[in-house]
């Protein structure tokens, strides 16, 4: 199981989002969820870093490319968290504190947390540190419990992506949201939409968890990163050869040619026509099956 982290739905915007759109969502949410403003609160600590690392990318044009072209769980493992905050203005993060905000880079942020560069991960304790006040923290405030929510979805949607509407009851009614599927989704992935469940008067939100349930295709099939159909042909075809059309999965036809004297059972491949992977593709298996 793959828990994959959606920044367009850590800002709750949708994926064309403007960078006019990404601020103001990033100033409500960093308010809402300032750790001074819910002392004790480990949930609301966690929620504000990942807010700050879903702006820190999706603000930066070429961050944001490589996180659409790369997807979650694949940008997640080429960038760290130094590369994440790399260039990012920390002037709206630390006005927040009432700190000066025009002598702070990430390098006097590492300096500042006594962090390695070697260590990276430790840029964490800084954003752990927020809302701290002397004398210790009180206890932590109880989490409303999680919500698993499935969405069954055709094998298109979950390989090239889609955003797909969300219902459940809660303790305020019905809540309803729009959750974005990355592209290369797989049966059992689930997508986590933080602090969407409300919980009660003493409790901080619980986090909606999206298992993807994705429906079998009557055409298609998915192996890893390529997609297999198959086609059938005539004796006369497969004897003198042809060039036939190939459905894609993504609803176009492919002129594919079949060799003179190819035989029942023969795979044929079609580069670029598989499961998307950043900037590369998988590719279509395409099958020939002989005419009764």
């Amino acid at each position: 199981m793959t828990i994959r982290k959606d920044y367009y739905s850590t800002l709750q915007v949708s994926p064309d989002a403007s960078l006019a759109d990404l601020k103001k969502a990033y100033h409500r949410l960093a308010i809402l969820w300032h750790p001074d403003r819910n002392p004790g609160s480990q949930m609301a600590e966690e929620r504000f870093k990942a807010i700050a690392e879903a702006y820190a990318v999706l603000s930066d044009p070429v961050k944001r490319r490589r996180y659409d072209e790369l997807g979650p769980e694949n940008f997640a493992s080429a960038y760290g968290e130094r590369d994440i905050f790399e260039g990012f203005d920390l002037a709206d993060l630390f006005k927040e504190f009432g700190l000066p905000t025009d002598k702070y880079t990430l390098d006097t942020l590492m300096d500042l947390c006594d962090i390695d560069d070697h260590d990276p991960a430790r840029l964490s304790d800084f954003f752990a540190g927020f809302g701290q006040k002397q004398g210790g923290r009180r206890p932590p405030l109880t989490k409303a419990p999680d919500l698993i929510q499935p969405i069954y979805l055709p094998l298109k949607d979950a390989v090239y992506g889609c955003v797909r509407p969300v219902a459940f009851n809660s303790s305020k009614g019905v809540i309803k949201l729009q959750v974005t599927i990355p592209q290369a989704s797989s049966n059992g992935d689930v997508i986590l939409v933080p602090g969407k469940v409300p919980g009660s008067t003493k409790e901080t939100a619980g986090d909606l968890k999206v298992t993807l349930k994705v429906l079998p295709d009557k055409n298609f099939t998915r192996q890893g990163q390529d997609i297999h159909t198959t086609i059938t042909l005539s004796a006369q075809e497969l004897k003198k050869g042809t060039r036939a059309q190939v459905p894609t999965l993504d609803g176009k036809l492919l002129r594919l040619t079949v060799p003179p004297g190819t035989s029942p059972g023969t795979k044929l491949k079609a580069a670029g026509y598989g499961v998307p992977t950043g900037p590369s593709k998988g590719s279509l298996i395409v099958t020939i099956v002989a005419k009764d």
